[in-house]
């Protein structure tokens, strides 16, 4: 993308934020203050989905100097609505037209999980970079044709685990790239669980959604009639149509984290076998209270639920690295700062004070706001700290968990292949799902 490129548009001005239910700030340097970037060298963005996670994105890019909202899609009149008023841009129900501006370069998609991929394939189809909330595909057909197209596109794709934007996360996995616990012997991941109930009795749509935005809600997941439960936390997380529940949802964070810090997960042979639990009622779906073993090669990687925490087991000692203390909303350089005592800790306390000198293993952002690294990534066109292949990597690891799980079987994984080894029916039915047309992805 040129200077040249830039120059040609006509952007939308950002003014300050309208009081919702809490405050959206909007820098000086977004109106033309301070050191303000000139609008023909800033990106512009369009947000699909500002419900929760959403309109934190939101939030963030507003203090990205380098970035400019003009955009917004959401489900629900009311959210689509504010965030549009707030950011002096234009509201829309149906996502397709923001993909259809020729004056957008990018997205940030933090919708449902069911739509993350299909979404995202139909903005590398328009030519935008695409910022693509965790978890990544409903299913590991999804993750694999979502990283075939935009390695052949070339466009910026970055991931939504912003703990890789967070310095005590980067310290912790480059200590152990480093070697500083010599070569990795065992891992040890948790993640918070999910859970049974909600309720399956049919209601009214709330005039906020209406007819129209349920049906886009829904977009590729089976009709289903409209329940209290279903549009809303925890419903869009552990019903199977729309998610994997928190093996992926909340999972996605820790293991991102252990492929991050390591490799160990292209070693050999992915072996996955466990238990969990599937509801025997109510409207959530998603297996919960699971426990895996998981063998990478000869490492093996215990997977339970718990915290949110990834253990590196070394040859000479373990380093731990949590996503901290105070890490549950708003800026993020808050949370560097919580995160700094609260994130690390290691089997003896000197591993930590390695001196990390030289030119780093892995990349390290300037800012620990995770948007920042994207638009500073589009426009320097360098991969972003977090990258669709690892995302892959990640992400069918909680796929297979999910497919060990509800087949009662062993799994096995070529991770260089990126297929399952002599699978049953049963396990290679899981692999991919049927999507309501006119949905499916091209």
């Amino acid at each position: 993308m040129t200077q040249d490129t830039f120059s040609r548009r006509h952007f939308l001005k950002t003014a300050t934020a309208v009081a919702m239910v809490s405050p959206l700030v909007i820098p000086g340097s977004a109106v033309g203050a301070d050191d303000a970037v000139p609008p023909s060298e800033r990106i512009t963005v369009g947000h699909i989905g500002v419900g929760g996670l959403g309109r934190m994105v939101y939030s963030w890019t507003q203090t990205v100097k380098d970035a400019q909202s003009v955009a917004v899609a959401d489900c629900f009149k009311s959210r689509r609505e504010g965030i549009a008023a707030a950011c002096k841009g234009k509201a829309y129900l149906d996502y397709r037209e923001i993909l259809a501006r020729d004056d957008i370069d990018a997205v940030l998609i933090v919708t449902p999980d069911h739509w993350h991929v299909p979404i995202a394939l139909a903005a590398g189809k328009a030519k935008k970079s695409v910022h693509v909330a965790k978890p990544l595909g409903l299913t590991m057909e999804q993750n694999l044709l979502c990283q075939k197209v935009f390695a052949e596109n070339g466009l910026t794709f970055q991931y939504g685990t912003q703990q890789r934007s967070m310095p005590h996360c980067w310290k912790g996995c480059e200590l152990v790239r480093r070697g500083v616990i010599g070569k990795i012997k065992a891992l040890e991941v948790d993640a918070p669980n999910g859970g049974a109930g909600g309720s399956t009795a049919s209601s009214p749509i709330p005039p906020d959604l209406g007819e129209d935005g349920y049906e886009m809600w829904l977009g590729p997941a089976p009709k289903t009639p409209y329940t209290t439960d279903r549009c809303k936390p925890n419903g869009t997380y552990w019903i199977y149509d729309y998610s994997i529940g928190y093996l992926g949802g909340w999972g996605a964070h820790p293991l991102d984290i252990m492929v991050w810090g390591s490799d160990a997960d292209l070693q050999g042979t992915v072996t996955v076998e466990g238990t969990g639990d599937l509801p025997a009622k109510g409207l959530y779906d998603c297996v919960y209270n699971w426990d895996m073993e998981i063998k990478f090669g000869d490492v093996p990687l215990r997977f339970k639920t718990g915290g949110d925490r990834t253990r590196f087991i070394g040859e000479h000692g373990w380093i731990e690295v949590r996503r901290g203390a105070g890490l549950t909303g708003g800026d993020p350089d808050t949370w560097a700062r919580n995160a700094e005592n609260a994130g690390l800790s290691a089997s003896d306390p000197k591993l930590l004070e390695t001196p990390l000198d030289g030119e780093p293993i892995l990349k390290k952002t300037p800012s620990a706001n995770h948007i920042d690294d994207f638009i500073r990534s589009i426009k320097s066109g360098q991969q972003p700290v977090s990258t669709l292949k690892d995302a892959v990597r990640s992400d069918n690891i909680s796929h297979l968990c999910d497919i060990a799980v509800r087949t009662k079987s062993a799994v096995k994984w070529d991770p260089v292949k990126m297929t399952l080894i002599d699978p049953t029916p049963e396990q290679t039915a899981i692999l991919s799902r049927p999507m309501r047309a006119p949905r499916t992805p091209e």
